[in-house]
């Protein structure tokens, strides 16, 4: 069983980003999928592009900087609209003109290009000044359009509800749904200002870190067994863990040497964490939030409710989980299992990397489930250009989808390897790109891009569908044991992991919203309690994985990493439904995935018979997880026999 590449969802300046994080622990190593590869990937061309062409939004540098005067041009323009703010009429217009016009258009495709170069190399010098001009435009949209919600409610709430109920805004009540909630604290002009102007900085930390941790913080050194030294990347650290042609002492040596890579600057990282969870909390706490988890809920419409039934459930399946790595221990003959020997299957099945488009192709076939328009539409997508598919010596090693307003089909990012997780995450990060599209082909500007929220239990169903295929098709039981380990550690990843990661996120806010800083080795120490109440004594852990928490890029997101958690059990009871062959459930899932950001993902979630807020969900998802050990312990028993 090879480290989960990482996966997760982020909000760039305004263009939703969806970066596949969903990080395990399978070794004291945590691939993070954060530190790009050492050396690059060169790999024949096949049926299936594999790089991006970025000339699609701009041929020339010329070209990008004639849209920023003309967004910049268009910008001056939002004065107009000061005074008039009091009737539907003009409150429509100026909606549509900042948020959904030749503005919004702009500003969006520039920011896309800025990003996705940067992500090709963040230390391009030229992508580096790019993105300084957008954010600083953002951070001038914002300061302009300061006005613009002070203005609508200094009307009474009464003047507000006839407002928005005329006829112009009809089905798009949801969109404007603060403007008449009696609960909503509306800033004034001059604090919206302060913050637009503050904002220019709030990035900070994040990129700091990210310059940091992928390119100037070096890889260690490792003696091969040849006796070659070689640079310690993550892709070799990955290989070695993944073969068997290495024996335990290398994969021991290869985790001990990668664990003293953060170590020595583990003062450093606590400092860029503490920065961010201030200006979280700040950013909170000015919109009358008197918490950050109390901000990120109200964000995307949800019951912190949630966040508390997860913790009780991540709880209640951690007997599972033990369970299940102490079959796994066994399955190995290990007396003492460490982290790294989670990374080795139990089966002898072993496949050789594939080849991208046999991989492509495969995930295809898997999906054929949610019936051919959902297929047509995957290979649309993945015949683009926009899909850079390899690791480089400087490319980002996230993975994500990056929707672009209304004009272009969705840009995706890999790090391909051929191992299976990495297969996965093409179905991951396709499931993303798929879901954005149904829904800017099926709904209004206002509501074309899903949230944060919803879009794993997208992404997370397919691989979920994938899996299941894997396991149908199996040729024996050997091959079936190996894509039922997968599958059980996507669950592991993808719930136990993150709600692991989740209480520590908490702890890191509610000790900066107590007054206090963050100390490294108190937060280390934390990180190495919660991995001992999830796991026990199943897994033995190396010293200095408790150092690992640095290498989580999710902690710069605020309150994200809980969504992979809630989006694995809801993907669990749709995959279910459509594994199965239940009548109607593809096409409810499918009004789902075409559905975008209309109603609060409760709503939403409603039409493939989810209830966000039943205990009895998050019941039926550790049973699934529980029968799928089941079912894995009787095979390993029956490999033992053997």
């Amino acid at each position: 069983m090879g480290n989960r590449a990482s996966r997760f969802i982020a909000l760039g300046l305004a263009t939703l980003i969806a970066l596949t994080g969903c990080v395990s622990n399978s070794s004291d190593f945590i691939i993070t999928g954060q530190a790009a590869a050492s050396t690059s990937t060169a790999k024949k061309e096949g049926k299936y592009p594999t790089t991006w062409d970025l000339t699609i939004l701009y041929k020339s540098e010329k070209e990008f900087n004639e849209d920023y005067e003309k967004a910049k041009s268009l910008l001056a323009q939002i004065e107009d609209f000061k005074g008039t703010l009091n009737t539907a009429e003009n409150i429509n217009e100026y909606f549509q003109f900042v948020e959904f016009s030749e503005f919004k258009e702009l500003t969006s495709k520039m920011e896309v290009y800025a990003d996705m170069g940067t992500y090709l190399n963040p230390s391009d010098s030229k992508f580096q000044e790019i993105s300084a001009k957008v954010i600083t435009l953002d951070s001038e949209k914002e300061k302009a359009t300061a006005f613009a919600d002070p203005e609508i409610c200094s009307m009474s709430l009464s003047d507000r509800k006839k407002i928005f109920s005329d006829p112009i805004f009809k089905g798009k009540e949801y969109r404007y749904r603060k403007y008449t909630d009696p609960n909503f604290k509306c800033l004034t002009e001059d604090e919206k200002k302060v913050i637009a102007t503050l904002s220019i900085g709030q990035d900070y930390a994040e990129k700091v870190y990210n310059i940091f941790y992928n390119i100037e913080n070096p890889n260690p050194m490792i003696t091969m067994p040849d006796g070659t030294e070689q640079e310690l990347t993550e892709q070799l650290y990955e290989d070695i863990v993944h073969s068997k042609d290495y024996d335990d002492s290398l994969k021991e040596q290869a985790n001990k040497i990668l664990l003293t890579r953060e170590k020595g600057y583990i003062n450093t990282y606590a400092a860029l964490q503490e920065e961010k969870c201030k200006q979280a909390y700040a950013n909170a706490q000015l919109e009358g939030f008197n918490t950050t988890l109390d901000k990120a809920f109200y964000d995307i419409d949800c019951s912190t409710d949630i966040f508390y039934m997860l913790i009780d459930a991540a709880h209640d399946g951690c007997s599972d989980l033990q369970r299940f790595y102490n079959i796994h221990k066994k399955g190995l003959g290990l007396e003492k299992q460490y982290t790294y020997n989670t990374s080795t299957s139990v089966s002898d099945f072993n496949p050789d990397a594939k080849e991208y488009d046999d991989a492509v192709d495969e995930v295809i076939d898997s999906l054929a489930v949610l019936g051919t328009d959902y297929t047509d539409l995957f290979k649309k997508i993945i015949t683009t250009n926009q899909v850079d598919v390899y690791p480089s010596s400087t490319k980002s090693s996230i993975q994500f989808m990056m929707p672009y307003y209304k004009k272009e089909l969705p840009w995706v990012f890999l790090n391909y390897t051929g191992y299976s997780h990495s297969i996965s995450t093409i179905a991951h990060e396709m499931g993303h790109a798929c879901y954005s599209e149904l829904s800017n082909e099926n709904q209004p500007a206002e509501f074309n891009e899903p949230t944060l929220f919803t879009q794993e239990v997208a992404s997370i169903t397919n691989e979920l569908i994938y899996y299941n295929y894997m396991i149908d098709h199996s040729k024996d039981d050997d091959e079936k044991l190996y894509y039922l380990e997968e599958l059980i550690n996507l669950y592991v990843a993808t719930f136990f992991y993150q709600m692991m990661y989740s209480e520590f996120e908490d702890y890191l806010y509610k000790t900066v919203e107590s007054g206090s800083s963050i100390d490294a080795e108190a937060a280390s120490d934390k990180w190495k309690e919660i991995f001992q109440t999830y796991r026990g004594d199943s897994v033995i852990s190396f010293p200095d994985s408790k150092y690992r928490w640095v290498t989580i890029p999710h902690f710069y997101y605020v309150y994200y990493v809980y969504q992979y958690a809630a989006d694995i059990t809801y993907a669990n009871y749709i995959a279910g439904r459509i594994n199965s062959g239940e009548k109607g459930a593809v096409d409810e899932y499918m009004e789902f995935l075409k559905s975008g950001s209309s109603a609060s993902p409760a709503d939403l979630l409603k039409k493939t018979g989810v209830d966000l807020l039943s205990k009895s969900t998050y019941d039926e998802m550790l049973k699934t997880y529980k029968s799928l050990v089941d079912e894995y312990e009787e095979l390993v028993n029956a490999k033992i026999k053997k």
